[in-house]
């Protein structure tokens, strides 16, 4: 590892990528831990008058033996996102369970293909949503906390699982509001 950087080597990446006992043994966190156990702990902690719980979880939890999904899925990430959303949907709080494509844009903080890239979409890109994790694409992780914070000031997102990608002309301004009343006619 490059200590100076806090990044690991070019051998390490390899490691962690090609071997996934190796990466799990490295791993400080594993997605059990963080999206099940975490979200378990989350919700047994809830306060009853919880105005709403907003889980960003993954387009492809419902396709995770399709590529490129299962590779994705190969650490087991699109299996504990998926039963992370079911804790949320079952716990009888009040949810929002976004679903980003590919994250893109900064912090970049993960061993990845976007992290070596620094991939960017230096916010040219609209936004689609859509329901029964039927989307593919990249998501900008601002898109993605905009979406957090936005939904939460939206009743018309509440118990609604959707997918949140990028595509298509930005327009100056997103219409919220417009985007979420979509999801009326997108889950019918």
């Amino acid at each position: 590892m490059d200590q100076a950087k806090g990044f690991p080597s070019v051998i390490e990446w390899l490691k962690i990528y090609l071997n996934p006992t190796y990466a799990r043994t490295k791993a400080k966190n594993s997605p059990e831990q963080v999206d099940v156990i975490g979200v378990t702990n989350l919700v047994a902690a809830a306060p009853k008058d919880l105005k709403r719980f907003v889980f960003v979880s993954s387009c492809g939890v419902l396709r995770k033996d399709k590529p490129p999904y299962s590779i994705l899925n190969s650490f087991g990430v699109l299996d504990a996102k998926q039963k992370a959303e079911e804790i949320i949907i079952n716990s009888g709080l009040p949810y929002t369970i976004i679903r980003p494509g590919r994250l893109i844009d900064g912090p970049f903080t993960s061993y990845d293909l976007n992290t070596l890239l620094k991939a960017t979409t230096a916010g040219k890109l609209g936004l689609v949503l859509g329901t029964g994790d039927t989307l593919s694409g990249q998501t900008s992780r601002i898109d993605v906390a905009s979406a957090c914070v936005e939904s939460i000031a939206n009743s018309v997102t509440v118990g609604k699982v959707f997918e949140l990608i990028n595509r298509g002309a930005r327009p100056s301004v997103i219409d919220w509001p417009g985007l979420f009343s979509t999801l009326e006619y997108l889950s019918i």
